[in-house]
């Protein structure tokens, strides 16, 4: 990294500030290929549950959307698509998707060129430069992307804005048309051309309800709702849109902060040896499982989806090979660590198989809300009880590990440190890994 040419960065005038988004192409086919390079330029589609062809397509390369295939598509209406095109069907690993985002989120906030950088979902990223002179953003954008490439092997798209929502829309371009070579800047007096050409329908902050008052209203383009009148769109859409519509004229109004109730949480480690036992599986998952709640406890945020997943050593072809994940939805979200555990119990059940060496085990806590918006189960009896007691429980035994040690307080079915029944020597406890 060429330190000095990225000084002047950092002694620019903040007045001049763009807002950066970066969206990874394709992502979890992206993810995929970084193991398997001998499937680029072929089509490739990562689906869920796709055992007996039950799954459904979550993403796929341009090879595999130019054979007529779709998002979203399940797997068993276009088998004849798949066959006759020779189409690679790879199961979901979210974990490596979730390994890999953050490999590219410490490797751009260790080059400091973006400010305020933040991970707005697994796959894409936000953030600002002090910059507004589109030959050296393009240019510096230009060193990121390479950047990102080099160090994880996928490839991102750039966008540069007036505002979040601009930047965005700014990625919609460099993702749709290739003159632009991934990278796409919209300085101010090119904004209204640009929203010109973008459907409001692929507009950031215009959900799906919205469309149809929109369109009624004759909105068919970005520019078409920038041009309206702000008592317009706050009578129809509230502060919601009024804030989208401040965005798409150049006026900074949404705030995205680096959220500390993130929308996932994942404990995820390699081992030191592999193991067959499901019993020392389940000890260290349950032990993870119970980090992982008290991490929710400590964001007041609750869980309403639990990921376990299993892999056996990708490197030891002469071993049998099997990797597995599997979601189990929460009726109500819970930072319970019984409940989690359970979650855990239930998952290694399904995904467990004998005579297979593993190497990896994790989980993934998903769809985090906030404990005060937390909707309880209308039909489940003594709930706000039943709550109000699990939550002192939990209060107390984090209050008793806080003050005298870790674990001093836990669960029988996590073990002990003392405890190595079934365990290879050097089984280390997990290393949390965050969104």
């Amino acid at each position: 990294m060429h330190i000095c040419k990225y000084f002047r960065i950092f002694v620019a005038d903040f007045e001049k500030r763009m807002y950066i988004h970066i969206d990874c192409n394709n992502f979890f086919v992206s993810c995929e290929l970084v193991s398997r390079p001998e499937l680029r330029g072929t089509p490739v589609v990562v689906a869920n549950n796709n055992d007996n062809n039950g799954g459904i397509i979550l993403a796929l390369n341009q090879e595999a959307k130019n054979v007529g295939l779709k998002r979203g598509n399940p797997i068993f209406q276009v088998t004849k698509t798949i066959e006759a095109h020779k189409v690679t069907v790879i199961d979901v690993h979210h974990h490596l998707y979730h390994e890999i985002s953050s490999h590219i989120m410490e490797e751009v906030r260790k080059t400091e060129m973006v400010l305020g950088f933040i991970q707005y979902s697994v796959d894409e990223f936000f953030g600002f430069m002090p910059e507004d002179d589109p030959v050296l953003l393009r240019e510096y954008l230009s060193e990121l992307r390479e950047l990102i490439l080099r160090a994880t092997d996928i490839p991102v798209s750039c966008g540069a804005g007036e505002s979040y929502t601009l930047a965005k829309t700014a990625t919609f371009f460099a993702k749709h048309y290739p003159a632009y070579q991934g990278i796409c800047i919209m300085p101010a007096e090119k904004r209204e051309r640009a929203l010109a050409q973008v459907p409001i329908r692929d507009i950031w902050g215009i959900g799906w309800r919205s469309i149809k008052k929109v369109e009624q209203a004759g909105v068919k383009t970005a520019l078409d709702f920038a041009k309206k009148p702000e008592m317009w769109v706050n009578r129809l859409f509230n502060i919601t849109g009024v804030r989208t519509w401040k965005e798409l004229n150049g006026i900074p109004a949404i705030t995205i902060v680096s959220h500390e109730k993130q929308k996932s949480i994942m404990y995820s480690r390699t081992f030191a040896h592999m193991t067959s036992s499901k019993t020392v599986l389940l000890r260290e998952l349950s032990n993870y499982a119970s980090s992982v709640a008290r991490k929710l406890r400590e964001q007041k945020a609750r869980c309403k989806s639990v990921t376990l997943f299993l892999a056996t050593n990708r490197h030891r072809m002469d071993l049998a090979q099997y990797h597995a994940d599997d979601t189990l939805k929460l009726h109500t979200p819970t930072d319970d660590s019984m409940v989690i555990i359970e979650a855990v119990t239930v998952l290694l059940d399904r995904l467990y198989r004998e005579n297979y060496q593993y190497k990896q085990a994790g989980l993934i806590v998903g769809q985090l809300e906030h404990n005060e918006s937390v909707q309880l189960d209308l039909f489940a009896p003594n709930q706000v009880e039943d709550q109000a007691k699990k939550k002192r429980l939990m209060q107390t035994i984090d209050g008793i590990n806080k003050k005298f040690g870790k674990n001093q307080i836990h669960f029988a079915i996590q073990g002990s440190e003392a405890d190595t029944s079934e365990q290879p020597a050097g089984f280390m406890r997990a290393k949390k890994v965050g969104e």
